[in-house]
């Protein structure tokens, strides 16, 4: 398909949805041509931000407003996924609705013979997850998954290097996310398990697939423990910081973060009370996963890491060397959640060489999130319905298998026992 024949629908107009549509827009002015969701608020806050009208909420996925025009905010939108791709002539959609209702979308998707990019995770419970696989492994028309870290150079410097056999073959792998703005997953709709199914499914799906691509192995079994200790309680779970009369005084009222630690203020939809009496998912998971051949990977996660303190990455210890991959490095963030400088880098120590003659890489991603992984991503995503090739394919495969150990490492920690993956089929 050429560029020019792209109609492209999107159902979910959140932040990432939005986003999405901002940058096919851009890079494809006409593309994008129609979207869906319960409401536009989001999008119309978000489009008013780049036209200087408003405050711009677009976060991890901030592109500059070259490229786009008025008409754009014009585009049909709807309510209903149905009638929209009933209505419109659509060739593409992007599908980034609550996590929960991933695989209805795709289902629909499939029976119109659409390509189709959905968001991470393809689904949130074993059913869906399933369901979305048995409905995508043998799909003739585009199906991928938005696994953003995957296109940043460290991530492809790192595989390159494993596949290159720079530290010989995979022993094990130690692995850590720290996360500094993990208090936002507890202010919002990802804080109960009905939406999200669990934080695994948010956030170590990325980590997950990383460790997958650049090992090149697959997965086998999980053991896995988690718990929260440090959100919840018995708050309305209505109450927002704004309202809240311990505003000033609360050690989690992002208003009291932003005086102490002069921790950006989220948007308004991201003030919600991070001690409600809804949230009832973990807010720390550690897990071990054996992979074919032996090879063990340690990892951990953590929601509640001060502002300075994000950490991601880890070691992957080979028979010849160690690699010590590092996402973040020093970095400055906007009060829009927009990095505006930081780097990623990898070190690595061989067996036979002498200390300094180590390898150290850098990789400044100043300007860009996702480790400037989103833009490459998303040009991998262009290649895929343009029948170009690309290193980034983010296949339903790979989502399938990260969304599966999220679940195994999830039953893991409920069932208190080690959990095999039932991969043996597709390994």
């Amino acid at each position: 398909m050429k560029q020019e024949e792209l109609k492209i629908a999107c159902i979910g107009a959140g932040n990432s949805g939005t986003s999405h549509m901002i940058w096919f827009e851009q890079r494809i002015p006409g593309s994008v041509v129609t979207f869906c969701d319960l409401d536009r608020s989001i999008f119309d806050m978000t489009i008013d931000g780049y036209f200087g009208k408003g405050a711009n909420i677009s976060g991890d996925f901030k592109q500059d407003v070259g490229g786009l025009t008025e008409a754009f905010r014009e585009i049909p939108f709807y309510t209903n996924a149905d009638e929209m791709l009933n209505n419109e002539d659509v060739n593409a959609v992007l599908i980034c609705t609550s996590c929960d209702a991933h695989a209805e979308m795709v289902e629909k998707c499939v029976k119109r013979g659409l390509h189709i990019m959905v968001e991470k995770p393809i689904a949130i419970t074993e059913d869906d997850i399933e369901k979305v696989w048995d409905l995508l492994k043998d799909y003739p028309k585009v199906s991928t998954v938005n696994f953003t870290m995957r296109g940043a150079p460290v991530s492809l410097a790192a595989k390159h290097h494993v596949e290159n056999g720079t530290i010989g073959k995979i022993v094990s792998v130690q692995y850590v996310n720290n996360v500094h703005y993990g208090d936002g997953y507890f202010r919002h709709w990802m804080r109960t398990q009905n939406r999200v199914g669990n934080l695994m499914l948010q956030k170590a799906t990325h980590d997950f697939d990383i460790i997958n691509s650049i090992i090149g192995l697959k997965p086998v079994s999980a053991a896995a423990f988690g718990s929260r200790l440090v959100y919840g309680g018995d708050m309305p779970d209505d109450l927002t910081c704004d309202v809240c009369e311990n505003k000033t005084t609360c050690p989690m009222s992002v208003y009291r973060m932003f005086m102490d630690a002069s921790k950006p203020v989220p948007a308004p939809h991201r003030r919600q009370c991070v001690y409600a009496n809804e949230i009832d998912i973990d807010d720390n998971q550690t897990a071990i996963f054996q992979y074919e051949g032996g090879v063990n990977v340690s990892y951990s996660q953590s929601f509640n890491a001060p502002q300075q303190g994000g950490q991601r990455g880890g070691y992957f210890i080979g028979t010849e060397g160690i690699m010590h991959l590092k996402y973040y490095n020093e970095f400055v963030e906007t009060p829009q959640g927009q990095m505006i400088a930081g780097s990623s880098s990898i070190d690595i120590t061989r067996y036979h060489q002498k200390p300094a003659s180590r390898i150290h890489e850098v990789y400044d991603w100043a300007g860009n999130n996702h480790f400037d992984g989103t833009g490459f991503g998303m040009e991998a995503k262009l290649a895929l319905l343009t029948d170009k090739d690309t290193e980034i394919k983010n296949s339903i495969k790979e989502g399938y298998i990260s969304a599966k150990m999220c679940l195994a490492a999830q039953k893991s920690i409920e069932e208190k026992r080690v959990v095999d993956l039932g991969l043996k089929s597709i390994l």
